[in-house]
C-alpha cells in the first residue's frame, strides 16, 4: 500500500450506479466496482469538498454478498451493474433506495403506510425482451455491442464493447451478431460515432416474444438505402428461424438515441405478439411494451387484486401506451378509458382489444396533460390508473390528476425519486398512500418498478 492508498469499509451501494459506498475522516467516497461488505484498498481518483471517488487497487476482503457475475463483458459493457452482487442482496438494496427517496424527497412517514418487500423478478437471466445494440469500430472492422460505461476518472469516448451474448436478453444474440457484422464489413459501411457524428450504422434493435420464441430485428442507421441487405435477410432465413420479421429504420439525428424517423418492412410480419396471462399483445418495432414480460404479469396481476375491483367500476388509465394494463382489468370492470398522446399507441391499443374480444375498453389520443379538455368527453371515473415515463408526471399532470379528484388511484413508476416528488403532490391534495409495492423487473441493474396505491 503507497502512501496516497488506504483500505476502507463498503458499508452500502448508491443507486441507480454500482458505486461502493464508504466513508474516510468524514468524506463520503464513492467506488466503482465494489460490493457491500467488501474492505478495498483504494486511491482517490477525483474529489470535492463533499464527496470523492475511489479506484480499487485491491481487494482486501472479499464480501460474503460478492458472487461471480454471469456475464463476460461485466464491469466493461454500459449495461448491468449489480451482477456481483447476491440477488436477495440486490433486494435489499433496492428496498431501502426506494424507501430514502419516499421519505427524503416525499417527506413521506413510511409507519403510517404498508410497504411491501421488493416482489423478486420471475427470472435473473434472459428476462428482457428487448435489447438496443450499437454498431461501433475495432482495428478498422464494424462491431456490435453496448456503449462503454460512463466513468469519473476519464472522457467519455463512446466507445463499444464488443458482445457476442448478453445473459439478460436472449441467445438468440450468438446467431443474429455475427450476421449483420458481417454484412456491414462485407458492403463497407462505418458505424455512426455521437461524438463525430460521422457514420452509417447507428443501431440493431431486437424484441423477443418470450412467449412464442418470434423474433423481431430491426436495422437503424442514418442511411436511406442499404445494399446487399437481402443477402442479410437470406442468411437470417437460413440459421436464425426465430426471426419473424427484418425492419430498416432511417435515423439522421447525431444523438445516440434509438429513433424511427422512417421505417421500412424489409420481410415477415408487421408485428410479434407477446403472452401476458392469456392475453395476446402485438409488439410493433416502436411499441413501448415492459422489458421484463413475466414480470409484466405480476405487476398487472397485483393491480388488480390491490384496486378490489367488484366490476361495475369505470377505470381512467393515463399514459396508457397500447393498453396492457387496460386491457387486463378490462373483464374485471364495467368500462375503461385509455389516453395516450402517441398515436400508433392508440392504433395498437384497439388492434389488441380486437384480437382479445375485449369490447369495454376505449382509447383516446390525447396529452394526460389535456385529458378535461373538450376534446376527450370523460365519463365519471371511480378508479385513475397512472403509467408515466420516467420524468413522472409534469405539473400539469399533476394539476389535471388533481381536478379529476378520482377516489382510488394506482399509480406505477420506474423511477423512485419521481415517484416520490408526485406522491408528495398528491398528498398534499387530499390523498392518502395506502401501500407500496415494488417490483425487480430488471434484475442486476439499480432500477425497478413502483406500485402504489392512493385514495381520497
Amino acid at each position: 500500500m503507497t502512501a496516497s492508498e488506504f483500505s476502507v469499509n463498503i458499508t452500502d451501494i448508491a443507486l441507480p450506479n454500482d458505486y461502493g459506498v464508504a466513508k474516510k475522516d468524514g468524506l463520503v467516497i464513492f467506488i466503482r466496482g465494489a460490493v457491500i461488505g467488501d474492505r478495498v484498498t483504494v486511491k482517490i481518483g477525483r474529489e470535492n469538498k463533499r464527496f470523492a471517488y475511489g479506484q480499487i487497487t485491491r481487494i482486501d476482503v472479499p464480501s460474503p454478498y460478492r458472487i461471480p457475475p454471469a456475464c463476460p463483458y461485466f464491469g466493461s459493457c454500459g449495461g448491468c451493474t449489480l451482477q456481483q452482487l447476491q440477488y436477495d442482496k440486490q433486494l435489499e438494496i433496492k428496498q431501502r433506495y426506494l424507501l430514502e427517496n419516499l421519505s427524503r424527497i416525499g417527506g413521506i412517514r413510511l409507519e403510517s403506510i404498508e410497504t411491501f418487500p421488493v416482489k423478486p423478478s420471475p427470472e435473473l437471466y434472459f428476462y428482457r425482451n428487448k435489447l438496443e445494440l450499437s454498431f461501433g469500430e475495432r482495428n478498422g472492422e464494424v462491431i456490435l455491442g453496448l456503449r462503454e460505461r460512463m466513468s469519473p476518472f476519464k472522457s467519455y469516448t463512446a466507445s463499444v464493447i464488443s458482445l457476442n451474448k448478453c445473459p439478460v436478453f436472449s441467445p438468440v444474440v450468438e446467431k443474429i451478431a455475427p450476421i449483420i457484422a458481417k454484412f456491414a464489413h462485407f458492403e463497407g459501411f462505418t458505424a455512426f460515432n455521437p461524438i463525430t457524428k460521422k457514420g452509417v450504422l447507428k443501431h440493431l434493435v431486437l424484441r423477443e416474444s418470450k412467449a412464442t420464441g418470434e423474433i423481431m430485428v430491426i436495422l437503424e442507421t442514418r442511411a436511406e438505402a442499404l445494399q446487399g441487405i437481402e443477402n442479410v435477410i437470406h442468411q437470417m432465413k437460413l440459421h436464425v428461424p426465430e426471426v419473424a420479421s427484418v425492419y430498416h429504420a432511417t435515423n439522421r439525428k447525431t444523438n445516440d438515441i434509438v429513433h424511427f424517423e422512417r421505417i421500412n418492412r424489409l420481410f415477415g410480419a408487421r408485428s410479434i405478439i407477446e403472452q401476458i396471462s392469456g392475453l395476446n399483445l402485438k409488439v410493433y418495432p416502436g411499441t413501448f411494451f415492459q422489458p421484463n414480460s413475466k414480470g409484466g404479469a405480476l405487476l398487472y396481476h397485483e393491480i388488480a387484486a390491490q384496486l378490489n375491483l367488484k366490476g361495475n367500476e369505470t377505470i381512467l388509465g393515463l399514459y396508457c401506451g397500447t393498453g396492457p394494463i387496460e386491457i387486463f382489468l378490462a373483464n374485471k370492470a364495467r368500462q375503461i378509458i385509455g389516453i395516450d398522446s402517441e398515436p400508433a399507441n392508440i392504433t395498437t391499443a384497439n388492434e389488441n382489444c380486437k384480437i382479445n374480444q375485449i369490447t369495454n375498453c376505449t382509447f383516446h389520443l390525447s396529452r394526460a396533460e389535456d385529458v378535461l379538455k373538450k376534446q376527450v368527453n370523460l365519463p365519471k371515473a371511480d378508479v385513475l390508473v397512472i403509467d408515466p415515463p420516467r420524468t413522472g408526471l409534469s405539473k400539469r399532470g399533476i394539476d389535471a390528476v388533481k381536478k379529476l379528484a378520482i377516489p382510488k388511484v394506482a399509480y406505477v413508476s420506474c423511477n423512485p425519486a419521481t415517484l416520490a416528488r408526485d406522491l408528495r403532490e398528491l398528498t398534499g391534495h387530499g390523498y392518502t398512500i395506502h401501500r407500496i409495492i415494488p417490483f425487480d423487473f430488471f434484475p442486476h441493474t439499480g432500477h425497478l418498478e413502483t406500485l402504489a396505491i392512493l385514495e381520497r
